[in-house]
């Protein structure tokens, strides 16, 4: 994935409508990055913007994620349906994505990986996070994060209310391998504490921008907490999860063979990790349908490369590999870096 072409302490403005796009003195303006509605509107915002990387707003909501339960691959049709919005803003050049989650993780992750199997640009995501530190769907904002990172998201913009921002920034930046950003009122920053942590800036509205830079500390990492680096950050959908390389993995768990209740038999009997043995396309939907009742850390296990993938790529978390059936270097390495699994 290329970077998203920011630096530190910058400002990036959002045009939320094309008419909001002919208001705007481009020539004075000082956002450092431009994000615009549509396709369309690229290359007139290139044309005026000096050089600036543009970047393409894609919403990540609309569409229920259960009509596809039933499809033979369950998130297909939701990473389809994105993949056709990706290929516009490819074909007029953008420079960048930024995602909007306004439904939850599964869509969210799914245009996700629109864009990864798509082109290579580089991928902003805001977040709308509460009080509970938690985003649209309930999920923890740190597992967000943690599955975000792992699979080619570049920066996640938090927004909401801004004591909920701040404390939530506080909670991510140990563990955040990906630049932080806030969308607040101009005002609001001032009320906020963890902002040394905080790289970039987000704005829908162009006479706001002077107001933040004047606003924004000094960013050097000199107060970044430091994560435990033996521990690897392995959320499973909402549910926050630190493993290392000695966790105790189950015996493999035939996912057709009453799956749900083998799942509510060892939740009080198991600490460790749950070894899914993937062997045919209904384990994969079985997968799917039955992911929001797994609250371990997962591992992952399939002869066929293939249907690791496909089981890969419905599962909204971060999956472990432990070798039981060898993957070669570059499979194993693709399989890593598009879908976060992590390699014990």
């Amino acid at each position: 994935m290329e970077p998203v072409p920011l630096c530190s302490g910058e400002v990036i403005v959002t045009v939320e409508h094309p008419a909001q796009m002919m208001s705007v003195d481009w020539n004075t303006c000082r956002a450092n990055a431009i994000v615009v509605p549509d396709a369309m509107s690229i290359p007139a915002v290139k044309s005026h913007a000096g050089g600036r990387p543009v970047g393409m707003l894609i919403n990540a909501d609309g569409w229920n994620p259960e009509e596809d339960i039933g499809a033979e691959w369950p998130s297909e049709r939701l990473i389809g349906r994105f993949k056709n919005i990706v290929s516009r803003a490819t074909h007029e050049e953008a420079d960048f994505i930024y995602l909007r989650m306004r439904q939850n993780l599964h869509v969210l992750r799914a245009a996700v990986l629109a864009v990864t199997d798509q082109c290579g640009l580089g991928i902003l995501a805001e977040i709308p996070v509460d009080e509970d530190r938690r985003t649209a769907d309930n999920s923890s904002a740190l597992a967000v994060m943690g599955i975000l990172q792992r699979i080619g998201v570049a920066g996640i913009i938090l927004a909401g209310e801004p004591a909920d921002v701040d404390d939530v920034i506080e909670e991510l930046a140990p563990y955040a391998n990906i630049a932080l950003g806030v969308s607040v009122e101009p005002h609001e920053l001032d009320q906020m504490q963890h902002l040394e942590s905080v790289e970039f800036y987000h704005t829908s509205e162009e006479d706001d921008i002077e107001r933040i830079l004047r606003r924004v500390p000094t960013c050097d990492g000199a107060n970044e907490p430091a994560a435990d680096e033996d521990y690897i950050l392995a959320p499973v959908g909402e549910h926050v999860h630190f493993v290392d390389a000695t966790i105790d993995i189950s015996d493999p768990i035939d996912l057709e063979d009453h799956f749900g209740e083998t799942l509510l038999d060892l939740e009080d009997q198991w600490s460790g990790a749950l070894k899914l043995e993937i062997s045919t396309p209904y384990d994969v939907h079985l997968l799917a349908e039955n992911q929001v009742m797994l609250n371990r850390p997962v591992c992952l296990e399939a002869e066929d490369p293939e249907l690791l993938e496909e089981a890969l790529r419905v599962f909204d978390g971060i999956a472990l590999y432990d070798g039981t059936w060898e993957l070669d270097e570059n499979t194993l390495e693709y399989f890593c870096r598009h879908y976060g699994m992590v390699s014990l």
